[in-house]
């Protein structure tokens, strides 16, 4: 079928709003559907909270890392921070592109303090240590990389997706499932007759009243034993009163006892 992969895009975002432009338009030429802060609503919640909302909704998770640390939370830790770490804690594949030479960009899309520069730091010695990254020097490099590696992660690491609705009969699946599961248990009535071939020649009824049933009762004062026929027409009866499933787009214009109507759009 024919899957559309949702990634989300981590990235300072003053310094890069060229760069996450790029990005979003080769994810959305290879397919993919690029969620980031440029959709961000206005909200109720937090920051932080709307976040971890979204990313539970994304398949990958893609971090372009350069010359800033970002923006800082109330703990002293940088949202974009957050984000790789809820991703990598969540078990969301992570892709992880960094600028190759710091040293090499613009002062003002850079850090402009040592706090600052130590963060960053710090937060790509993390992103490093015992992971695969790939490094860009221009927004071309950055295109061609976030390419590669999505191609990458999606070969590697195969996520659910999304499908369209219209591609899928959703209503035949479930009609279908539900009559496998009926036909497999569910007693017919020569499996009811195969059940009581055997010679024994008592049934024990246990929770079931057998004196209001009005069954064939043994020649016994026991009310919770019954002859093998009152047996077998305990089950068939069972049998019949399982309900009946059907299906439509349209309300229904009458119900039996006991059937069960599922609508579908």
């Amino acid at each position: 079928m024919n899957k559309k992969y949702q990634v989300f895009v981590s990235s300072t975002y003053k310094d890069l709003k060229e760069e996450r432009l790029a990005v979003t338009q080769q994810l959305l030429k290879m397919g993919f559907i690029p969620v980031g802060m440029e959709q961000f609503p206005a909200s109720n919640m937090s920051q932080m909270e709307y976040i971890k909302m979204m990313l539970d909704s994304c398949d990958y998770y893609l971090l372009i890392l350069a010359g800033k640390y970002g923006t800082v939370d109330t703990d002293g830790i940088g949202f974009t921070e957050k984000e790789y770490d809820y991703a990598i804690a969540n078990n969301i594949p992570v892709m992880s592109i960094l600028v190759k030479d710091i040293g090499k960009l613009e002062n003002a899309k850079c850090e402009d303090t040592d706090v600052g520069r130590a963060l960053l730091n710090n937060f790509r010695k993390k992103v490093s240590a015992g992971k695969m990254v790939d490094f860009y020097t221009d927004i071309g490099s950055l295109t061609s990389a976030v390419g590669a590696a999505v191609y990458s992660c999606v070969q590697n690491f195969p996520a659910k997706g999304w499908i369209r609705g219209e591609s899928t009969d959703g209503a035949t699946s479930i009609k279908a499932e539900i009559e496998k599961y009926m036909q497999e248990h569910t007693a017919t009535k020569s499996d009811i007759d195969t059940l009581f071939k055997e010679n024994s020649d008592v049934f024990n009824c246990g929770e079931f009243d057998c004196a209001n049933a009005s069954m064939p009762q043994k020649e016994s004062s026991e009310k919770d034993m019954v002859s093998m026929a009152g047996a077998v027409t305990l089950v068939e009866e069972m049998a019949k009163r399982m309900p009946r499933i059907t299906f439509g787009k349209e309300e229904p214009k009458e119900l039996k006892d006991g059937e069960i109507y599922l609508q579908y759009e």
